[in-house]
């Protein structure tokens, strides 16, 4: 069914970001629409550059929306809005962010999934720090782990005052 998994992973001339479960080249289905029939799926589809030949069906009634459901998810071309790299929004992306996840259907998907991992890693980060900060009786692993963990916030810009860094004091300094 499409593109192998080997051929997107190993595609280096791809002008678009790397996805980690889909590649970073539009996945081919099995399906066939016009351009007319994509473009009359959802309004998204109209101003964005799709891929018709990877088109597939959508199931409405998994999906929730206010005025009209997606009839089909295409791949399309996304810019991220913090590193601007383009990326492909994969209509099996939308298929499960729409019908498992229960997102709304109006929503697009506006980070590339680079972008998306680091500010998971930072809101990860984020509750481990509020988390440490909170605990009274720290053990000496758990004071080093606030240490790197809010040095690394302030280098992000997270925390804006080095003090509360400095206030962290490991037993042998």
């Amino acid at each position: 069914m499409g593109i192998s998994k080997k051929r997107c992973k190993n595609s280096k001339n791809s002008k678009y970001v790397d996805h980690p479960r889909y590649g970073n080249l539009p996945i081919p289905s099995r399906y066939q629409y016009s351009i007319e029939e994509i473009k009359r799926a959802n309004c998204h589809y109209a101003h964005l550059k799709c891929f018709p030949e990877t088109a597939i069906p959508a199931n409405i009634e998994k999906q929730k929306y206010g005025y009209d459901p997606r009839i089909l998810y295409v791949d399309v071309v996304e810019h991220c809005k913090v590193c601007g790299r383009p990326f492909i929004f994969f209509a099996k992306e939308q298929q499960y962010w729409f019908e498992e996840l229960g997102f709304w259907v109006d929503a697009h998907c506006t980070k590339c999934c680079d972008c998306r991992a680091k500010d998971h890693a930072i809101k990860t980060m984020l509750h481990k720090y509020e988390k440490l900060v909170k605990k009274l009786d720290k053990s000496e692993t758990e004071t080093r782990q606030l240490k790197q963990i809010a040095l690394e916030l302030y280098q992000q810009g997270y925390i804006q005052n080095v003090s509360k860094v400095n206030r962290i004091k490991l037993k042998n300094n």
